[in-house]
């Protein structure tokens, strides 16, 4: 028997063929494009450059800021609970092996922190006192600036215009690759 005489052996094998053409190099697709997105977060759209321009380095950078801030606080004016949330979440947002949602919470959560240290520190200490202060704050939003124009914001947004649309969404149901946190962009 040839398969171009049974029509129904036929749909079968060209329903197959269509499934599994669509999911599993769909799947794939998808995989291949969530990785580079995740390098070009890790890495930065220049990975040649000796310093690395990511989003994961700038968090980094505005955490270690943030934490500069907290410890100037806590040396000119005393410990509090501001400053031990700031330090925690600036920890969070330093750490590589948080998801992306949580290290996107602790962020935003810290730049309200950020403002209160700043308020209370500027009523509360001298001009000479506050210096090195204002250089860590100046430095936290100036990496913000830099997250706030970072290549990912464009690249997450296009994954996840992706996996909302058929069949990529099915893809991404079916392979367990969720949307991506845009960090607001």
């Amino acid at each position: 028997m040839r398969l171009d005489e049974n029509r129904k052996i036929a749909c079968v094998v060209l329903v197959v063929c269509v499934l599994l053409s669509v999911f599993a190099f769909g799947g794939a697709a998808l995989g291949r494009e969530r990785r580079k997105v995740m390098r070009v977060f890790n890495d930065g759209s220049d990975a040649s450059l000796a310093t690395r321009h990511s989003m994961d380095a700038y968090l980094d950078a505005a955490a270690e800021s943030a934490g500069i801030m907290a410890n100037e606080y806590e040396a000119r004016i005393g410990a509090s609970e501001l400053t031990a949330a700031a330090l925690e979440n600036a920890a969070l947002i330093g750490d590589d092996s948080a998801d992306l949602d949580a290290r996107f919470k602790a962020y935003t959560d810290l730049k309200a922190q950020v403002e209160k240290l700043y308020n209370n520190m500027y009523s509360a200490v001298s001009a000479e006192d506050f210096r090195d202060f204002k250089l860590a704050y100046d430095d936290f939003w100036g990496y913000d600036d830099m997250i706030g124009r970072d290549e990912y914001h464009k690249l997450a947004k296009g994954y996840n215009g992706l996996i909302s649309s058929f069949p990529g969404g099915v893809v991404a149901t079916l392979t367990g690759q969720g949307s991506l946190n845009t960090f607001g962009g």
